[in-house]
């Protein structure tokens, strides 16, 4: 048996819409596949949870990738534009409790004793999450820009940048060779 779902399990799946090429583990969970739309060329690997919550959703684009234990919470919708990768152990929170003392937090704790901040978040074209980095409610990370390994992102990141650290910072400017590399794979896989 293969460890990725045939195409005519995906359709079982109840997902929103997928292109071809599309690879999810069936040790990935995936939560309101209703409101979930992938694109082509995309995996999705070993113990990933993608959920587009009570009220969100989740589009990813083609030639994307979200790497093992990956973990993405779409409290208020969640965007990974084509070519941009979450590598492994990566966690995308789309909402987040109010930890100031002055509410309850956890989902098992009734909406009126809590406060929850949630945002959209948006991974630009060509942009890249690094192993166990954490990204918080509302950020936009630009387009073509990196986020290295165990960083934790609790604001908007401009485009073509490479940021480290805890919070996020600015390191230096990231090539724009991708783009052109981008196009060309394209090309030759669709």
């Amino acid at each position: 048996m293969n460890s990725f779902y045939s195409e005519e399990e995906l359709g079982g799946l109840g997902l929103k819409s997928f292109g071809h090429d599309v690879k999810i583990s069936r040790k990935a969970s995936i939560y309101n596949p209703e409101r979930i739309e992938i694109g082509s060329h995309v995996r999705i690997d070993d113990f990933c949870v993608i959920s587009a919550c009570r009220d969100g959703w989740v589009r990813i684009g083609s030639h994307c990738y979200i790497g093992a234990m990956g973990f993405v919470e779409a409290t208020s919708g969640f965007e990974m534009e084509d070519f941009t990768t979450l590598a492994a152990r990566v966690t995308v929170y789309g909402g987040s409790d109010d930890y100031s003392g002055d509410y309850l937090t956890n989902p098992c704790v009734p909406e009126r004793f809590r406060n929850v901040v949630s945002g959209r978040v948006t991974l630009g074209a060509h942009s890249i999450v690094g192993t166990c980095s954490v990204v918080l409610p509302g950020v936009t990370i630009g387009k073509g820009s990196a986020v290295g390994a165990f960083s934790l992102v609790t604001a908007s990141l401009p485009p073509g940048g490479i940021y480290i650290g805890s919070p996020a910072r600015f390191l230096k400017k990231r090539t724009d060779g991708l783009f052109t590399l981008g196009e060309a794979a394209r090309l030759e896989m669709d």
